[in-house]
């Protein structure tokens, strides 16, 4: 009788190991199923970026790093000449409209929803009104930590609506109110450029009523050397306090058909001159970016008519 209950035991204690086992080795084969709904950082990590030689050196260093020899730029290019843009609409499926663009490294994406009810809790409004929301994700830049909204969002934000408001038809939706969400996913400058040319964009494909599209373009000033459409290097060089002189970043909003200026945003010390001499630049940057979004709204409408008359 002692050794059939030794026996038994032995027996109880082998198959609980064996299927202790066995569910140990299912969990470890079981793949995490993958969520979808975050957005997942750039491909190249720009967490290390802080300890790059680049951010050791001081201002004449860090300016001939920057600007070469014959006025070319480390990316390549001239002090006049922009990244090249992509473009594309209609991106996010759960809003009315939506842009994505790319401006180098840059990389930004805008939401625009049906226009709601404003609050009651404020007073009547014969014109519809432009909430504005400005986010830079985490992982977009290595000064992006934290989720909270921060004075410098707050700050973009309300110059995208200045910026946006002249070329909605606010008239058309009383007491209602127009959401823009921009979330920046990776910032190498001109950020807020490249948020106003996909907002403009975002806002023709939600099909809502506008009297112009909006671009922008950016330049950054230090000295005599002028930055069209800087990199974020570049921007931190122009914003540094130890610029002998004139120094700083202009973005300039236009509605192109109406020639009409809607937002000029200026940070820095930049004299009354040189501000009038580099917003001819702008303007002309502005130009350049008009047929690309007229193109690809054409592209949009045609593959709408398309999916319709198929």
């Amino acid at each position: 009788m002692f050794l059939f209950s030794n026996l038994t035991f032995f027996i109880t204690e082998i198959v609980y190991r064996a299927s202790f086992l066995f569910q140990l080795y299912s969990v470890k084969s079981i793949k995490m199923p993958i969520d979808y709904r975050r957005n997942n950082g750039p491909e190249s990590s720009v967490s290390y970026q802080l300890h790059k030689k680049i951010y050791l050196l001081d201002y004449e260093e860090k300016l001939k790093v920057l600007l070469k020899e014959g006025n070319i730029r480390r990316d390549g290019r001239n002090r006049k000449e922009s990244r090249k843009i992509f473009i594309e609409s209609g991106v996010v499926s759960k809003a009315k409209g939506s842009a994505y663009i790319e401006c180098g490294e840059t990389k930004v994406i805008v939401s625009v929803f049906d226009p709601r009810e404003i609050p009651k809790q404020s007073k009547f409004s014969i014109n519809g009104d432009l909430f504005c929301d400005f986010k830079y994700s985490p992982f977009a830049s290595i000064h992006r930590r934290s989720q909270q909204t921060d004075t410098e969002e707050k700050s973009l934000a309300q110059a995208l609506k200045r910026a946006m408001e002249p070329a909605i038809c606010r008239h058309e939706f009383p007491n209602f109110q127009v959401d823009i969400f921009v979330n920046v996913l990776q910032d190498d400058g001109s950020a807020l450029a490249a948020a106003i040319i996909a907002s403009g964009l975002a806002v023709a494909n939600a099909g809502i009523p506008m009297f112009d599209i909006t671009t922008a373009a950016n330049v950054a000033i230090t000295g005599e050397n002028i930055f069209m459409d800087p990199t974020r290097e570049e921007e931190e060089l122009c914003l540094s306090s130890c610029n002998p002189g004139e120094h700083g970043l202009v973005t300039l909003a236009r509605m192109s058909t109406h020639e009409q200026i809607s937002e000029i945003w200026q940070s820095g010390n930049i004299k009354t001159k040189t501000l009038l001499t580099i917003i001819d630049h702008l303007v002309e940057a502005n130009r350049s970016i008009v047929p690309i979004i007229q193109q690809t709204l054409i592209e949009r409408v045609s593959k709408f008519i398309e999916n319709k008359n198929p």
